[in-house]
């Protein structure tokens, strides 16, 4: 304090001057430019997103048409359980549970797939089997690169 008293009020001033624009630079450096970045990535991540979103959107649509199946198959076709089954183990999907429900329907719940393999799944159940999901729920799994989704067949379910 001996130092601050010892100045004259010319000096005071001019060292207040420059603390507070070392003050502005240091929190315009340490707090406005991250926040900026970090924004644009916000942003970016956003758009990757939405572009994913619209992919998975078009692939269930193209995978989504009629409950029957095709003409080709309705005397190869195994029931959906087994076809859903055998077409998870070829694209590298785990089905954490099978639901049968009322009215020849059944729900397959997937827990952790990534999104090509989801779809690789339903595009096997489609052209091996000529099974169409008629339901088809998707959510990204929250802080990974995965996702979850209800898929609802109906046909035969033995």
């Amino acid at each position: 304090m001996k130092i601050w008293n010892n100045l004259t009020s010319r000096e005071q001033i001019s060292l207040m001057i420059l603390a507070l624009f070392i003050g502005l630079f240091l929190a315009y450096v340490l707090l406005v430019i991250p926040l900026f970045e970090k924004r644009e990535q916000s942003l970016i991540a956003l758009n990757d997103e939405k572009a994913r979103y619209q992919r998975i959107m078009q692939m269930a649509k193209s995978t989504q048409g009629t409950n029957e199946k095709n003409s080709l198959n309705d005397l190869t076709s195994p029931p959906i359980r087994e076809a859903a089954t055998a077409a998870s183990r070829q694209s590298g999907v785990a089905i954490s549970r099978i639901q049968p429900e009322a009215d020849n329907k059944v729900t397959f719940w997937i827990d952790k797939a990534g999104t090509q393999a989801i779809m690789n799944w339903l595009v096997l159940l489609k052209t091996q089997y000529g099974y169409n999901p008629s339901k088809v729920t998707i959510q990204k799994n929250t802080g990974e690169e995965s996702l979850r989704g209800q898929f609802e067949f109906e046909g035969d379910i033995s």
